[in-house]
């Protein structure tokens, strides 16, 4: 019986492809991942090739941790039929340029602090990859001019890299993009480039506004812990966009909402926040929740919301309030349970 915690399989010691394969069947994803070089031997990791080439990318196989050692990318050579690969939460690693012989690589994770190598991406086949990953190193040097190459890319996550990155602009399938402790230093007018671009996420990192970013196809658009950000500015730079949420943004005042028209809106942890202006025109809000702000609660749950709203979520430091305005918005059907990233 297989030991499977969260959709993980931990340092097995046994392993049989039909129960990995049924797992996954079952499950619809298997994370098996190795956290010391003794958990996988070579009857193990022939196991886990033969797995990999019965489903596909359902099964990520994947090496961190390593504490006080390294890990040898050498030990790849034994999983040609890898798709789906994460090999991050590392410290140091050695034979990296193994993970660009993978022949079946589609999904990449990749995180390793102490590696000093700017061309590391030089080394991979990027025009297969449909998922990366690139987690960050202590000198954050990564060059990305050469994702310019990736012909399936969908999605995007890079932390604390930014040489390059204008790379991105023509991508010609890049639908979902994360930018993690981006420097405010570096624009992000690269972004109106990817015409393809539908879901773009900033977390930490720091900038004083968002001026430099627009786009004609971007949908969603997800605002978290950027340090000092103070105005999200004119929405009507976006003009696609149907779902906002903005979370802990300490220094923001007021999000004009002229000039949008969103489906979806979520306000969370934004203390200093009091107006909405523009709320009254938004026709087609569907979803509507605001935690931890400066906003005018009472006003929000007694407004008369569009015919298109169809949950309103409203959260004060007040517990009694709270469980009084959930009452109030039931007793007007706005309590259906949608997607607001809560």
């Amino acid at each position: 019986m297989l030991k499977i915690d969260s959709g993980r399989l931990q340092d097995p010691k046994i392993l049989s492809p039909i129960e990995i394969a049924k797992e996954c069947e079952t499950r619809g994803r298997l994370i098996v991942q190795f956290s010391r070089p003794e958990a996988y031997t070579p009857a193990i990791l022939a196991s886990l090739n033969e797995a990999c080439g019965l489903v596909k990318d359902r099964l990520q196989v994947r090496f961190y941790g390593h504490y006080g050692g390294r890990f040898d990318a050498m030990t790849l050579r034994h999983l040609p039929e890898t798709r789906n690969l994460a090999v991050d939460c590392l410290t140091a690693i050695d034979n990296e340029e193994e993970i660009g012989r993978l022949p079946n690589l589609r999904l990449l994770d990749f995180g390793v602090f102490e590696l000093d190598r700017p061309d590391f991406l030089r080394t991979i086949e990027l025009r297969h990859l449909a998922r990366l990953s690139l987690g960050e190193n202590r000198k954050r040097n990564f060059d990305l001019s050469p994702l310019a190459d990736c012909e399936l890319l969908d999605s995007l996550f890079i932390q604390g890299h930014s040489k390059g990155i204008d790379g991105l602009e023509g991508v010609p399938r890049l639908r979902t993009l994360t930018l993690s402790g981006y420097a405010k230093k570096h624009a992000l007018n690269f972004v109106n480039g990817i015409s393809t671009l539908k879901e773009l996420k900033l977390i930490l990192g720091g900038r004083a506004d968002l001026d430099d970013l627009s786009s004609k196809s971007l949908e969603i658009l997800q605002i978290i812990r950027v340090q000092g950000l103070a105005t999200m500015g004119d929405l009507s730079r976006l003009p696609a966009l149907s779902a906002l949420r903005i979370e802990d943004q300490i220094q923001l005042k007021q999000v004009d909402l002229n000039g949008a028209s969103l489906k979806r809106l979520a306000l969370i942890n934004c203390k200093n926040l009091v107006e909405l202006p523009g709320l009254e025109t938004q026709d087609q809000l569907r979803e509507f929740s605001a935690s931890r702000v400066a906003l005018d609660l009472d006003g929000l749950r007694d407004r008369e919301w569009p015919s298109a709203t169809r949950s309103v979520r409203l959260f004060s430091g007040k517990n009694k309030w709270n469980d009084d305005a959930a009452a109030r918005l039931t007793a007007r059907n706005l309590n259906e349970r949608g997607d607001l990233w809560l």
